[in-house]
Parts: C-alpha cells; sequence; structure tokens
C-alpha cells in the first residue's frame, strides 16, 4: 500500500503535462517502489509499452520483481529483445549498445537520473515519449533542468523522520584535526583519488579506523566506505587481523559471490563490509546500525547516499550511527538538513548551492559527537563548551545591548549639566564627576545587559564633549583619568591603558 506521498508523487506524474519529468525522493522514501506503481498505472490506463533503466543488478531485479511476469529484463548477452511483454527493464550501458533492437515505449523511467550516462538516451526529445527521471540528489555538472521540463518533490528527509519512516543518525567525528591538514587536491569535482589513498592507507588512519570501530561500533552491524580498491583490501585485512567478521565488495566482486556476502551480512549481526561506492544505491539493509565514512567527498550527493545507507526502519533500533573520518558532516551538514534542490536542477552542480547554507558544526573533543556549534553543553557525554558558553552569553548581551540602545538611546543630559554647572560655579573637573555618575545609573538601570566595557566607551564619547566645553585636550591623561573616576565609583580596579576604546 503506497504512502500519502507516494500517492502525491504519483498523481502528480500523471497529472503533469510537461512531456519530462524529474521525481526527487530521498533515499529511503521508497523510490524503487513508486515508480514501479507509476508504471503499472501508466500501462493499464495508456496501453503502452513501459522501459525502467537503472544502474545497478540489484535495482534490475527488485524492479522486475516488482512488476511481475509480464517484465523481461533486458541483460548483458541478450542478443534478441521480444517486443510481446508490457515492461521491460535494463542497465543504462546495457541498452544503450541495443537502442535498435527496442520496441517502442509510452513511457521510459530512468533511476538514479543524475548520473550522466543518461545523456545518451534518445528519448528525451521524442514527442511519442513521456520520460520520468527519479533520483534523491537531482545533481549533476549540467542543470538538469535542461532535461527536464519540471521537478516534483513530495516530501524530505526530515518529513520523513518525523513520520517515522526513516531513522535519524547520530554524528561522531574522528581524526578531524588529521584531515582538516590535508590539501587534497581536485578533480572534476571530488577530490583527488590517489591522495586520499595515500592518506587513509596510513598506518595511523587505519589504526584510527579500528580503534573508532571498538570504541563506537563494537559488535554492531558496521558498512564502510573506502577510497578505492587498494584501501578497501587494507581496511578489511586490518578487520580481519582483529579477529572480526568482515567481508569485502568491490565493483569488481562477481554477481554470485556478491550475493552470497550480502546474504551473510544481513543474517550475522556482528557483520562488517567494506565496500568502495558499490552500496551507495539499489542496497537496502535495515539491520544496519553503523555507518563508517572512511574517505572524504565533495559530493553532497554521494555523501547523502552513504549516509542514507542506516537510515532504515529496523526492530530494535531507534537511530543508526555515522562516524566520520573525512569532515563530510561538516562540509554538507547533517543528512536531515534542508538542501535547495531546486537551485542544482536549474543551475547544475558548480552554480548550485545548499540553499540555506550549511549548519555550523562542531565535534566534542571528549567524545567526537558531532553537534551544532551553538551547544554548550555535548548531548553526549556532558562536555562543558565553556569558550563557546562564555562567547555565546557574550554575543546575547551585545544583541541586547544593540536592541536596547537602538530602541532607547544612552542621552546623557551634557548640555544641562554644563548649565548647572555655570550656576552652582562647579569647576570642571567636578563636572566630569558628575558626568559619570548620570552614565554609572544608567548602567544601574540595565544591569543585565550593560557592560563595563560599554561604560568605558561612553565615558570617553561624553569626555570629547566635555574636551571642546572647556577648551582641553582630549589626550590620554584626560582618557585614563575618567576611566578612573568610573572605576573607583563602580569598585573597578584602575586603568592606565584605556585611550584606544574610542578612536
Amino acid at each position: 500500500m503506497l504512502r500519502d506521498y507516494q500517492i502525491k508523487a504519483v498523481e502528480e506524474i500523471e497529472n503533469c503535462e510537461q512531456k519530462n519529468v524529474l521525481l526527487q525522493m530521498p533515499t529511503g522514501a521508497g523510490k524503487t517502489y513508486t515508480f514501479c506503481e507509476i508504471a503499472k498505472r501508466y500501462f493499464i490506463e495508456n496501453v503502452k509499452k513501459v522501459l525502467i533503466l537503472v544502474h545497478r543488478s540489484e535495482l534490475l531485479e527488485q524492479a522486475k520483481k516488482s512488476l511481475g511476469e509480464k517484465t523481461f529484463a533486458i541483460e548483458k548477452g541478450v542478443k534478441v529483445i521480444p517486443g510481446d511483454f508490457d515492461y521491460y527493464v535494463g542497465m543504462v550501458e546495457t541498452l544503450n549498445r541495443r537502442l535498435d533492437k527496442l520496441p517502442p515505449f509510452g513511457l521510459v523511467i530512468i533511476d538514479e537520473c543524475h548520473i550522466g550516462n543518461f545523456k545518451k538516451m534518445p528519448f528525451f526529445t521524442d514527442n511519442n515519449v513521456k520520460v520520468v527521471g527519479v533520483t534523491a540528489t537531482p545533481i549533476n555538472e549540467e542543470p538538469l533542468a535542461n532535461y527536464y521540463n519540471k521537478m516534483i518533490m513530495p516530501t524530505t528527509i526530515n518529513s520523513l523522520i518525523e513520520q517515522d519512516f526513516l531513522l535519524n543518525c547520530d554524528v561522531y567525528g574522528v581524526a578531524s584535526d588529521l584531515v582538516g591538514l590535508q590539501k587534497f587536491k581536485e578533480k572534476k569535482g571530488e577530490f583527488d583519488e590517489k591522495q586520499m589513498e595515500d592518506f587513509y592507507s596510513s598506518e595511523k588512519m587505519v589504526k584510527n579506523v579500528i580503534n573508532a570501530y571498538w570504541s563506537y561500533s563494537a559488535g554492531k552491524k558496521t558498512l564502510i566506505f573506502n577510497v578505492n580498491i587498494n584501501h578497501n583490501d587494507i581496511v578489511y585485512n586490518e578487520f580481519k587481523n582483529e579477529g572480526l567478521n568482515v567481508y569485502k565488495i568491490t565493483g569488481d566482486t562477481e554477481v554470485k559471490e556478491r550475493k552470497k556476502i550480502l546474504e551473510n551480512f544481513k543474517n550475522e549481526s556482528d557483520a562488517i563490509l567494506c565496500n568502495v561506492g558499490v552500496l551507495t544505491t539499489g542496497f537496502d539493509e535495515p539491520s544496519i546500525e553503523t555507518i563508517f565514512l572512511n574517505r572524504a567527498t565533495k559530493s553532497l550527493a554521494l555523501y547523502l547516499q552513504m549516509v542514507g545507507r542506516g537510515s532504515r526502519l529496523n526492530q530494535n533500533k531507534d537511530k543508526f550511527k555515522v562516524i566520520d573520518l573525512g569532515k563530510n558532516t561538516i562540509r554538507h551538514g547533517f543528512y536531515d538538513g534542508y538542501f535547495d534542490w531546486n537551485t542544482y536542477f536549474h543551475k547544475g552542480r558548480k552554480n548550485g548551492s545548499s540553499g540555506g547554507g550549511v549548519m555550523p558544526i562542531k565535534e566534542c573533543p571528549e567524545c567526537n559527537f558531532t553537534q551544532h556549534t551553538r551547544k554548550v553543553i555535548c548531548e553526549n557525554c556532558g562536555h562543558d563548551f565553556v569558550a563557546e558558553r562564555e562567547a555565546q552569553a557574550k554575543e546575547e548581551r551585545e544583541q541586547k545591548l544593540y536592541l536596547l540602545t537602538k530602541e532607547k538611546p544612552i542621552l546623557i543630559p551634557i548640555e544641562q549639566i554644563f548649565d548647572l554647572a555655570e550656576q552652582r560655579n562647579w569647576k570642571p573637573y567636578a563636572v566630569l564627576y558628575k558626568i559619570v555618575d548620570h552614565i554609572i545609573n544608567y548602567k544601574n538601570k540595565h544591569a543585565s545587559i550593560v557592560t563595563d566595557e560599554f561604560c568605558e566607551k561612553q565615558c570617553l564619547i561624553e569626555l570629547k564633549k566635555w574636551c571642546e566645553k572647556y577648551n582641553n585636550k582630549f589626550n590620554k591623561w584626560h582618557q585614563d583619568f575618567i576611566i578612573n573616576i568610573y572605576n573607583e565609583k563602580t569598585g573597578r580596579s584602575t586603568t592606565t591603558e584605556v585611550h584606544n576604546l574610542v578612536s
């Protein structure tokens, strides 16, 4: 049975008059189930064949299973494509080599449509074919709006978490100081793989991964994303040497072996699986408890896909953990945050942005728990961020003081004081004492907001007026004099270095 947001997605696409439509749904929202429902309803209504393009063999099997026996899988080795099926499912590269053998379609659905090789498809300009692209992350170097007339966004990660369809995570930043020192070059929008391999394969970083596992994920089902095959092997061997139940998968792993490994990973509660970006899409294992980001990435799409592998609901699991060894959370923000997909859709990766800006994030020095910079007590271990707390208190006072002086500016009755001084024959320096009394009176009225520093600045502002009135120099001696009056009257220690407070 479809969820409300899935029904919304299906209906919006059916009612959309635009030829090419992009459906953005977060990882874990049930994209495969949703686009298969779109395919079924389209065929029932229009009696025209439907083609679904995917990028992983696992996705091909999922789609084929969902659509039923009237589905033909266009796989490697297929030479003849029969024309008497209702649904056709295939991988993009396989289809590209067989375009001349395809029957006519009324609807083409492209999964993970942000991946560049969809551009080779001829269906975007065919007026007889409706195209529906589906992705969690509509980010491409070239704006996807160049291919799709409209984007539909029926839900968000945050909404799915609030409705208990997905789980949120706790993030722990590990080795961020070491990662922060690295100056990885960038190639085509991503960090240089060789530089990352050298860094993450170092003895220190491999030990950091092992230590982080024992600290945060011991005995828990763990999925690790590594840099490349060489790095994957090193990490796998190190976990093996620890006597742990670890497996590894890469793009070179044969299909039968991959299925066996994934079955073992599913059934063994303490299993650890090392992979190299293979399990970012089309892999759904709800029992995963911890995600290791054992690499850095510039790609927001890759980051969200990796983290999203742990977000599925499962029995006795109310949250999952992310162990971030690449400062990725600081770079991209929490995975349940706001992302301006419209900007990416219309402007592409180069000119796109996260919209509202990445949330300022910090890591606890005691437990590595990642949280908003405004937190003054660690949510995880209770560590007191003394400096942050003091800075936050100062910032709040400054904001209140700004509002106070904006709405009710400090007005010392300086001209009335001068007039009264002439009437009473006060000596000029006695006038300074009277000025300070008025400033202190203002401070006492707003004691929780007005600071001594503010009052000292105000003393110097009024001193300038006094100097002009009595033809005295606005020099260091007079500045020190009035500040010392203020300090004596308020019980503070005297100062002789205050002349720089006001330019």
